[in-house]
């Protein structure tokens, strides 16, 4: 049995359309769903110039969609899981408070 990368790539499909971060495991990520908010509160980013999200101040984000990819490369699997996100900027969730966070 071969060992499994597994790699959760996040791009911005606003403006340039790029990757800004990608995290790696060694165990699977929780599923994810079109449609989903995937808020970014502190990821490593992928340029220098990107704002980093924060608990007080995060990136809010909707998964637009996904897109799965498994190689093998160098003797072990590697399991992409891309996912494309467009920005959300509406209201916060009335079960995290309904309201931005007070800093």
């Amino acid at each position: 049995m071969k060992p499994i990368e597994y790699r959760l790539e996040l791009c911005d499909i606003s403006g340039e359309h790029r990757p800004v971060a990608v995290l790696c495991s060694s165990s699977p990520f929780p599923a994810v769903s079109v449609g989903d908010r995937f808020d970014d509160e502190g990821w490593p980013r992928s340029f220098d110039r990107d704002r980093i999200g924060s608990p007080e101040a995060p990136r809010r984000y909707i998964v637009h969609s996904i897109k799965h990819v498994i190689v093998e490369r160098e003797g072990r699997l590697v399991a992409r899981y891309c996912l494309n996100l467009k920005p959300f900027e509406g209201d916060r969730s009335p079960i995290w408070g309904g309201a931005a966070p007070v800093v």
